[in-house]
């Protein structure tokens, strides 16, 4: 199909016709959803055969500090095992769309992870007192905004352009076991949830984003007539 529409500029060229006509983005266009949603459901089972979900968390150690009688302690807190779940869910959540603008094509869509979690098992020491504890994440929702086009002429596939978080749902963070040590919970919270905003971003836009660009170099989409 690619072929022939080559074919037919090479023609038009010839005669000293140019198009340059400017299409309005089709949203919700059944071969924009279905290219993407072929994309996810590869994507997922990269995931799934790199053993990257769960993935990994670097372990990670926090201090804190109370003033008792006039003498201010130092504490610390550590927390390793760390694992995040969710990222083989990937889905599209909302509108995708698909337009052909002179010689590229563009392709836009939100996909997201709803559900995830992270899970750290923690240790924290102050004045001689050692607890153990547990601390978990809730993340209601992750949604990915993607823009990606393509030279019609170049036989090459769709290159990225943007792919971010467009929306970072809320972090709810639960932290057990910690005792007579529970007057550092706030802090611990705090610590976790700052930490998993950076590190969700990171992941987006670092290994996310390189095995996205990978699939979409690997399936080039065979744009359908009536989009041309």
């Amino acid at each position: 199909m690619l072929r022939y529409f080559l074919l037919c500029c090479l023609a038009s060229q010839s005669l000293g016709l140019v198009r340059h006509q400017i299409q309005d983005p089709k949203l919700n266009d059944p071969f924009s959803d279905d290219y993407i949603d072929k994309i996810l459901e590869n994507l997922r089972n990269v995931i799934i055969e790199n053993n990257m979900d769960p993935m990994e968390l670097p372990p990670l150690d926090t201090g804190f500090s109370d003033t008792i009688l006039g003498i201010t302690w130092h504490g610390s807190a550590h927390l390793n095992n760390g694992h995040f779940w969710g990222l083989s869910t990937l889905a599209r959540t909302g509108d995708t769309s698909f337009t052909v603008e002179g010689e590229k094509a563009r392709l836009t869509a939100y996909i997201g992870i709803t559900g995830a979690s992270a899970h750290y098992d923690a240790s924290a020491e102050f004045m001689g007192i050692t607890v153990g504890a547990g601390v978990t994440a809730d993340i209601s929702d992750i949604q990915i905004f993607l823009d990606a086009e393509m030279v019609l002429t170049g036989g090459s596939g769709l290159q990225l352009t943007d792919f971010k978080i467009s929306h970072l749902g809320h972090i709810s963070v639960d932290v057990s076991g910690l005792g007579p040590l529970d007057w550092i919970l706030e802090i611990l919270v705090d610590f976790v949830d700052t930490f998993l905003k950076d590190w969700i971003v990171s992941l987006v836009e670092g290994p996310l984003k390189d095995l996205i660009q990978g699939l979409l170099d690997e399936y080039v989409p065979d744009i359908p007539s009536r989009l041309l």
